[in-house]
């Protein structure tokens, strides 16, 4: 289970919840006046005697034109704050306000935990009470991690063989939480981590940032979401975390 899964399993059953709400009632309403509202055999269809280009001014409903603008705005309005928690958790500030508190010190663990009563602020979100930072750099067609001065057990660098080939490793350790500083040395390229739920771009002459929160054991690939020439799609890596 990636570390912000739960987080947009929780959004993701609202919108799914609303977006039934809201269709039962569009299409309630359209079946309903569809079938009751359907001229006789024998029947003049013009039962209302509209006039091409005369609006009929007496079906004028004030009222019902105020409710169809007013409810969906509101409903706009409240999926977009939900949605805000989960943005702000997975793009957290770091400090005392953010989700991940500031960088560890040395010997000191990060002990993440999944906050499922949303109690701080995102319900299912995942909070660290430290981070470790690391480093990724992007090029044509190679990651290269860097683990600065971080001991061996948090953090430690290596290759791996993923069909046949020789491939980037990172290894990493469970219950720690990590901050990736990212660039590239070339062309814009993309982190995707799918074991972590998360993507960032990496872009040329600019710093960009990744939480990577290692909640459980996991092994997976970290692919390139950008393309970035002919051997894009062989621009791999493997992360392990145990």
């Amino acid at each position: 289970m990636a570390g912000v899964t739960p987080l947009y399993d929780t959004i993701w059953d609202d919108y799914i919840l609303w977006s039934l709400f809201v269709g039962a009632i569009a299409f309630g309403w359209l079946y309903h006046h569809s079938y009751f509202y359907r001229s006789e055999d024998g029947e003049s269809p013009n039962i209302d005697n509209l006039e091409v280009g005369v609006f009929p001014k007496d079906y004028d409903n004030l009222r019902l034109e105020v409710t169809w603008t007013v409810l969906p705005f509101i409903l706009i309005v409240w999926l977009t704050y939900i949605s805000w928690a989960p943005l702000d958790a997975v793009w957290s500030e770091t400090g005392p306000d953010g989700y991940h508190g500031s960088v560890c010190e040395d010997g000191e663990s990060s002990n993440n935990w999944i906050d499922h009563d949303g109690s701080e602020g995102a319900p299912d979100a995942v909070r660290s009470s430290c981070y470790h930072d690391i480093g990724i750099t992007g090029q044509q067609w190679f990651w290269e991690f860097d683990c600065y001065e971080l001991s061996e057990d948090i953090c430690s660098t290596g290759y791996s063989t993923v069909e046949g080939e020789l491939k980037p490793l990172l290894m990493l350790k469970t219950g720690e939480t990590y901050l990736a500083t990212m660039t590239s040395i070339d062309v814009t390229h993309a982190v995707k981590n799918p074991g972590f739920g998360m993507m960032e771009d990496v872009q040329p002459g600019q710093i960009t940032y990744l939480w990577m929160p290692a909640v459980e054991d996991t092994s997976f690939l970290m692919l390139c979401a950008e393309y970035c020439g002919d051997n894009h799609a062989y621009m791999t890596a493997q992360i392990l975390v145990e």
